[in-house]
């Protein structure tokens, strides 16, 4: 009785440390699909937010362009001293506190030193600027749109590197399966040559083959949970999730054969890609730029209001008057500052142009190198599919013959290689296939 007692208390100590971290793991393994990878990774990918600060920064160069049109306030305040006798005649004035006695008193080619206190409020109004404002609402409107291309095909960028990773975790995990099986598979056979070795039906050769041989697979199961735990990692790096957050991946993929039109991809992948888009309204923004540049060729009109206090005391405000003037300005002569900026201007323009004529023909051959590479894939995977089949009859062939004792160790060990190379081709190319067709969809614009 004492030792049940004593049984049932170690019993209850391990459950009291074990279950604790069982209940853990389990809470901790989240069952995550494809699609919820991706609003993951959307919300915590950090490059994705580096691109939303950019794009939140173009979006200000319209508004700062239409802020010209309004007026610009000034406040000044001027603290001087001077005997020079033209300001000081002035100033007395201006401070409303002349008197002719004073002037008398004194020699007005050698006036006392006055201080004076100018606190000065300034309203200019522009009313034309050679067209400089609206090319540069309408450049910064197109730079602003471009920023949400920019952004748009960053998130494209972000959805794709996550269905990627996931994708390769599936690969991972399933080939981890594979090699389990194969491992039980070739244990079987090395039973079977211990006991056929036993009785003398073969010889240690032989056994010792078959045990190098489950050596062998052994050793690639072992690297296959190595790669397996490598690509969870590198996934969650790829979320932006701790590396010690565990998921439940869900894995319901499967060959389907998508017919794909070439030519219409071409016109899709030109009219949906968000960069190209984003590089098209850049080369709009430098020809409005070009504009801007050469709106310092023609005249600017201002209308300028100021309201002025002159005092001896810092802020006083003894002496106010105001000034109210149309100006004109026109600029004869910079040192050529604004041709070389024109022409600045114009080579930008041209330069992103041809960018964009070379991005056009790079998107084509991205296109017609996805494309291409999936069709490889389609017709891969349904070779290895059949080679599969076949390999894996063949092994069940060779050991029913095995059993009956009519096929040698060698033969066995070779069916069950040639089983392991068509499984794994199989698996890689599905996966290869799979890959291949989300890179397709990345390449013309699309995510889903």
């Amino acid at each position: 009785m004492l030792k049940k007692n004593k049984f049932i208390i170690a019993i209850q100590i391990v459950l009291i440390f074990t279950l604790p971290s069982m209940s853990q793991q389990l809470q901790t393994l989240e069952k995550l699909t494809m699609n919820k990878a991706v609003k993951i990774a959307l919300k915590n990918s950090p490059y994705l937010k580096a691109v939303e600060h950019e794009k939140n920064a173009a979006s200000t160069m319209e508004k700062e362009a239409k802020g010209y049109r309004l007026p610009q306030v000034n406040l000044n305040e001027i603290l001087m001293r001077t005997n020079n006798p033209m300001e000081t005649f002035a100033l007395s004035l201006s401070q409303e506190d002349f008197s002719l006695n004073d002037l008398m008193m004194h020699d007005p080619n050698h006036p006392s030193p006055l201080n004076d206190s100018i606190t000065q409020l300034q309203v200019i109004q522009p009313l034309y600027m050679g067209g400089k404002i609206s090319h540069g609402i309408k450049a910064g409107r197109k730079m602003a749109e471009a920023g949400e291309k920019k952004y748009e095909r960053a998130k494209q960028e972000v959805i794709f590197k996550t269905k990627t990773a996931y994708l390769n975790v599936i690969l991972a995990k399933k080939y981890v399966e594979l090699m389990k099986k194969v491992v039980e598979t070739v244990e079987e056979h090395v039973k079977t040559a211990q006991a056929y070795y036993d009785t003398g039906f073969i010889m240690e050769a032989d056994l010792l083959q078959a045990k190098v041989f489950l050596g062998d697979v052994t050793q690639k199961k072992i690297t296959a949970e190595n790669n397996y735990k490598l690509a969870k990692a590198y996934f969650n790096n790829i979320i932006g999730v701790d590396q010690d957050r565990k998921f439940e991946f869900v894995n319901d993929f499967k060959f389907k054969d998508y017919a794909y039109n070439l030519k219409e991809l071409l016109n899709i992948a030109v009219k949906n890609r968000p960069d190209y888009k984003e590089l098209s309204l850049k080369v709009d923004a430098a020809k409005h730029n070009i504009a801007i540049e050469k709106s310092e060729f023609k005249p600017k009109l201002f209308l300028i209001g100021e309201l002025n206090y002159h005092d001896k005391q810092f802020l006083g405000t003894q002496g106010d008057s105001f000034k109210i003037m149309a100006v004109a300005k026109f600029n004869i002569f910079n040192g050529f500052k604004t041709k070389n900026r024109v022409l600045r201007a114009e080579e930008k323009y041209k330069s992103y142009s041809k960018y964009l004529k070379q991005m056009e023909e790079g998107i084509y051959l991205q296109v017609k190198q996805a494309y291409f590479n999936l069709v490889e894939a389609k017709k891969r995977y349904k070779v290895a599919e059949l080679a599969e089949k076949q390999a894996e009859e063949n092994l069940h062939l060779r050991e029913e013959r095995y059993k009956k004792g009519v096929e040698n160790t060698t033969d066995l060990l070779d069916a069950d290689t040639q089983y392991i190379q068509a499984a794994t081709q199989k698996l890689h190319s599905l996966f290869d296939y799979l890959k291949a067709e989300e890179n397709l969809k990345f390449m013309i614009g699309k995510t889903n």
